[in-house]
């Protein structure tokens, strides 16, 4: 019968497991004093940056290097004719059901646990998770495959740090028996983070003036930027920025001074305007929201470009008072009765010379000129009319 060298070191081996089975104990102690998991570890690929808010993913690659290659031993163990059913029955019969609590832990039932914390740096701001958190069973040669998600937000005090990931080794009664730190630096992306205090958050201002504002910029971030500064008014506020471009390293506070203009008015009640400002820059060429500040417009403008319109406003002014005046006189006058003036009553001579005495007297009754509303001029032609009655009765009468 010929036997590999193959079969022969696995014969070996097991020889070696019954000769010396106080071997165990001897390669746990060693593992609990050097405090090592035995695994290998291996990035895949380069690290990301981290970006602000959002979970970033990293593979690693963890490789077992502790115990018996289960997966080969059971399939190799006595691996010879005629003594095969025995292997057989060691391996997955005597060993795992009768005497499993010996052998479990050197065969490779153990479970690997990861436990990620920044080991240099300071952890404000930094969050992280292994995703599986634990893996089981291993033993030497399995290959596990991991992922580190890291998250940051712009409170971060670092901007670097280092994660070591805790790699606990648990035996089948979950004794800790051995542990290796997988260590992974990130970096947080480049992001500008600018923070914006004004100064003075509401101004007063006439019509047609001009004024500054000045506000203190922070560069919170990490890294030096140049900023840009663009202002946006409503109903004809106008302002700029009186610096074209700003350089501002990390942690820098600087001043900024903005021009405001109010809108060409002579008078205003009193009307509040926002201004919002606005920030590019190297780091990020999209607009950034930096915060707002309120002008409040009232009064009358004291700007002398306006003076010869003061003239003109006075003119319309006066040319309004006398339009409106004469209309009120002319409806005043409109509004007035109208006068007739009475009839001259001829009396006949022959009249005069009979009743001097009753002549007399209606001469005397006729009404003075002067202004005589319409109800007494009705009553007057009703007695002239009832006198005339009266003078022709009298005549027939004497007839």
């Amino acid at each position: 019968m010929i036997v590999s060298r193959k079969n022969t070191s696995v014969i070996l081996v097991f020889l070696f497991l019954i000769l010396f089975s106080s071997i165990y104990c001897f390669i746990t102690a060693k593992a609990q004093e050097e405090e090592s998991a035995y695994v290998v570890a291996t990035i895949d690929g380069d690290i990301p940056p981290v970006e602000p808010g959002k979970w970033t993913s990293i593979n690693i690659t963890v490789i077992d290097k502790n115990g018996f290659n289960w997966t080969y031993f059971s399939q190799e163990f006595l691996n010879i004719p005629g003594l095969r059913w025995y292997g057989k029955l060691l391996v997955w019969v005597i060993w795992p059901k009768i005497r499993f609590k010996d052998y479990a832990d050197f065969f490779g039932y153990n479970t690997l646990s990861f436990y990620p914390e920044i080991v240099e740096g300071n952890p404000r701001g930094w969050k992280m998770k292994v995703i599986p958190p634990s893996v089981s069973p291993t033993t030497d040669g399995v290959v596990h495959h991991i992922k580190l998600y890291v998250w940051a937000d712009k409170t971060a005090m670092d901007y670097s740090v280092t994660i070591g990931i805790k790699c606990i080794r648990y035996s089948y009664n979950g004794k800790n028996i051995g542990t290796s730190y997988i260590y992974v630096p990130v970096k947080l992306q480049k992001y500008p983070y600018i923070e914006m205090v004004v100064d003075q958050p509401r101004i007063y201002l006439p019509p047609w003036s001009t004024s500054t504002v000045t506000a203190t910029v922070t560069n919170k971030g990490y890294y030096e930027d140049t900023l840009h500064f663009t202002l946006e008014g409503e109903s004809g506020i106008k302002a700029e920025a009186k610096e074209q471009q700003l350089v501002i390293k990390p942690g820098e506070s600087k001043k900024v001074t903005f021009v405001v203009s109010s809108p060409r008015k002579l008078f205003e009640y009193g009307k509040p305007y926002e201004v919002k400002v606005y920030a590019t820059s190297v780091l990020n060429p999209n607009q950034t929201y930096l915060g707002s500040f309120i002008v409040m417009v009232e009064g009358i403008s004291s700007n002398p470009q306006v003076g010869g319109l003061y003239i003109v406003f006075i003119i319309v002014i006066l040319i309004l008072i006398l339009i409106a005046a004469k209309t009120i006189l002319s409806l005043k006058i409109r509004r007035r009765p109208r006068i007739e003036k009475p009839k001259r009553v001829q009396i006949p001579e022959k009249e005069t010379k009979e009743h001097p005495l009753e002549v007399k007297k209606e001469v005397e009754r006729k009404p003075r000129r002067g202004r005589i509303s319409r109800d007494e001029l009705t009553k007057l032609k009703l007695i002239e009319k009832i006198r005339k009655e009266q003078e022709k009765q009298r005549r027939k009468l004497r007839l």
